[in-house]
């Protein structure tokens, strides 16, 4: 027998927080606030608590009671709330057998089990099975605010079960969707639901059967589809896709996605990422067997590993490394990581031992050069060290060293192992009007080279020491500018760099290149990186830095300009007369940044040749952003002698909240020089509270890398035309990509405001 309590309930319920239908909680700055109406719950009055209740007893509230001793059937009449651990119930009148336990109630039924919430005319529970069963029910699961109609609602602990039921996520009267199955189950504790024999319906009209679904009811992941994208295009025809999501763990997941092109064949693309208290990382593949398109039958395919692990307070490693079978290949497939306008591609593999005072660094690291250029040299290995120490006097000591063994790709006989050694020598000072800064140091590196008949020597040395010397002052002042307050400030800087010449001609070029000459740029110890050639320099840098901040410290504008004067023009070069000095001075370099208003940005950098009275590189750019939805950016970049051609371009790119429903998305970049348009995107997004449609249409240039070197494929370029559909019904899965992260999946992807370093 179970235990019953009952009391008459002639006073007003108690009122505490109800276990109504969870409402749609939007964070501040959504696209949809306005949009998502928020469900009203079933149970709208709080349900009175009864404290200290045994487990398994059921207690009662009502206005009367009648109980009949021989058949042990207790009625209550009026306001009838009854209680049994979690479950409540609130009915007009309900019969409880306190023999077997159970309830039979009629009338207006409210009944919850904190779970779901249900309404309907009846209600009965069966104590040995443990299930309540109500018929004609409306029901809302408190989680998701997923809510729906049922002929006969079943509830047992943890499982709701429908039967000739709808389901939807959409909290409007009249739903976008919904699932009509013959059952449909709900299990609280896997948050996962199932539908058997399920029409999908879209607005109102049934568009799909499904004899089977299964689909999460909370924010967690579950196995199952994602939602497909349809593309079209002129290189790959028809395309179709539908990503399979698999929950392996908690901290461990895979998506596999096939990829049907028309005009290529089938891809299938695979994506497992996972995560430890010590680390994580995530394996990337993509094959298609034989590309219908190639006259040859190989093979297309893409490859990516990533992984970051912690081994202990002082050991680190990290490796990060993408493969692909041809150069052609982002161009033709795309990929989430890398953009179908890089030239390489770099991989490497690193270990880390750090302390206070040693840095140890051990890499491996492979340049894949993406059209036809020199082959480059791979890093097998890379032992690095530096040590630091902070000695008497102010006086800053530095140990660099360095054992590098380089390999060309394309010719195994090509290798050379490089030892270096530099110490280093610093003084700073530094007070609130100015600091400054000396080093002097030396650079010793000797290399043991195989390719000799490039003229090359054998085992070339070289030693160079360099002094550099760089001071600046530090100005401040208050001005008023529009009757409001502002702070200016004011950083002059010069250096000095001093290195004697020294013939490396017969030294290979494995791991330096000529660095950007921007305004910090024309500031650096060294105009190459790597090692391989250490320039000569008897020169001074002038430059000089302004900024206005408000009453906030918020910097409204940055000015900056800088330039070289040599007393000695350097004479070390790389493999092409491109790095050579052939004036007194470099060229001036500019940069400016300035907050227009408050979402306003206007920035630009420029390096402007005054023995030619030309602008060698510029980058301009104006900026709009509010918020993560709207972002308009109008720029222009020019540059000269870029693998022997001359670049001028004018872009613009846009992510726009139209209305809280609709957002744009736009592209455009113009090339002045051959009057085409490059790369051009449109999409438009619907979106509310239970679907969402995006629809794209691209024109791009077909950069085909293989025939790079030919002129007729500059002069006349072969375009790529497309557009793509992608349909989601919110609260089956989701697609959490935005508009600005498919600007990104264009040739020339979304940048922050330009600078011109490296």
């Amino acid at each position: 027998m179970r235990k019953l309590f009952w009391r008459y309930n002639w006073g007003a319920l108690l009122l505490i927080g109800s276990t109504g239908a969870a409402q749609a909680q939007t964070p501040a700055g959504s696209e949809f606030v306005s949009v998502c109406p928020i469900p009203k719950p079933l149970i709208e009055q709080p349900f009175t608590p009864i404290a200290d209740l045994p487990v398994g007893a059921i207690a009662v509230l009502a206005n009367r009671a009648d109980i009949d001793s021989q058949t042990s059937v207790a009625s209550f009449y009026g306001n009838v709330e009854v209680q049994i651990d979690k479950q409540q119930l609130r009915t007009e009148q309900a019969q409880i057998n306190q023999q077997t336990g159970n309830i039979v109630a009629s009338g207006q039924t409210r009944f919850t089990d904190g779970y779901v919430q249900v309404a309907s005319e009846n209600f009965r529970l069966n104590s040995g099975e443990n299930r309540a069963y109500l018929s004609g029910a409306r029901y809302q699961v408190a989680e998701n605010g997923a809510r729906g109609q049922a002929d006969v609602l079943s509830v047992s602990p943890q499982q709701v079960s429908l039967e000739g039921s709808t389901f939807t996520t959409c909290p409007t009267d009249n739903p976008a969707w919904q699932l009509k199955a013959e059952t449909i189950t709900l299990d609280e504790a896997d948050k996962q639901g199932e539908a058997q024999h399920a029409r999908f319906e879209l607005f109102g009209v049934p568009v799909l059967y499904i004899p089977y679904l299964s689909f999460p009811t909370s924010a967690d992941a579950k196995s199952g589809f994602l939602f497909p994208t349809i593309r079209s295009s002129q290189k790959n025809g028809f395309e179709f896709e539908v990503p399979y999501y698999v929950a392996i763990a908690p901290n461990m997941d895979a998506t596999i996605t096939p990829r049907y092109m028309a005009e290529r064949g089938l891809q299938m693309q695979g994506e497992y990422r996972y995560l430890s208290e010590t680390g994580g990382g995530q394996f990337n593949l993509a094959y298609l067997d034989e590309d219908k398109s190639w006259q040859t039958d190989n093979s297309r395919y893409l490859w990516r590993v990533e992984h970051q692990q912690d081994w202990s307070p002082h050991w680190q490693s990290y490796v990060n490394g993408i493969f692909i079978s041809d150069d052609d290949y982002l161009n033709d497939f795309g990929s989430d990581f890398a953009g179908r306008a890089d030239a390489q591609l770099y991989r490497h593999a690193q270990a880390n031992y750090l302390t206070d005072d040693w840095q140890i660094k051990i890499r491996v690291e492979d340049f894949e050069l993406l059209g036809s250029y020199r082959s480059p040299y791979r890093t097998l290995p890379q032992i690095a060290s530096e040590y630091q120490w902070v000695g008497p006097r102010g006086l800053d000591y530095r140990l660099f060293t360095e054992i590098s063994h380089f390999q060309n790709q394309d010719n195994d006989a090509d290798y050379a192992t490089r030892v270096h050694i530099e110490p280093e020598v610093s003084y700073h000072v530094e007070a609130p009007a100015y600091d400054w800064l000396a080093e002097l140091s030396y650079s010793y590196t000797r290399y043991n080279q195989n390719a000799t008949s490039q003229g090359r020597a054998e085992n070339p040395e070289r030693g160079i020491p360099q002094l550099r010397w760089r001071g600046r002052l530090n100005f401040e002042r208050d001005v008023i500018f529009n009757k409001r307050g502002y702070r200016q400030t004011l950083q002059p800087q010069v250096q000095y760099l001093y290195a004697p010449y020294k013939d490396q001609s017969n030294i290979g070029i494995y791991d330096s290149t000529l660095m950007q000459d921007d305004y910090r740029g024309l500031f650096r110890a060294r105009r190459f990186s790597g090692l391989d050639r250490i320039s000569d320099a008897n020169q001074v840098t002038v430059g000089a830095s302004t900024g206005i901040y408000d009453q906030a410290a918020r910097e409204v504008f940055r000015f900056s300009a800088a330039q070289i004067y040599y007393f000695d023009e350097p004479q070390t070069q790389l493999l092409s007369s491109d790095s050579a000095v052939t004036t007194s001075r470099s060229d001036l370099a500019l940069e400016t940044r300035f907050r227009i208003a408050e979402r306003w940005y206007f920035n630009a950098a420029l390096q402007y040749d005054m023995e030619l009275n030309r602008t060698q590189k510029s980058q301009t750019a104006i900026e709009y952003r509010k918020g993560p939805v709207n972002l308009l950016q109008l720029s222009h970049r020019k540059a000269t002698n870029i693998l022997g051609n001359n670049i001028e371009q004018l872009g613009m790119q846009s992510v726009l909240e139209l209305t809280p429903q609709w957002q744009l998305a736009a592209n455009w970049y113009y090339d002045l020089q051959y009057k085409r348009t490059n790369d051009g995107l449109l999409a438009v997004q619907y979106s509310d509270c239970c679907w969402a449609m995006r629809v794209g249409a691209y024109r791009r240039i077909n950069r085909n890398l293989e025939v790079q070197q030919n002129n007729a494929g500059v002069d006349a370029p072969e375009f790529d035309n497309g557009i793509s559909v992608q349909f989601i019904i919110k609260g089956l899965g989701s697609d959490n990509r935005s508009l600005l992260d498919l600007l990104e999946q264009s040739l020339f992807g979304y940048r922050h405001p330009f600078h011109l370093s490296n």
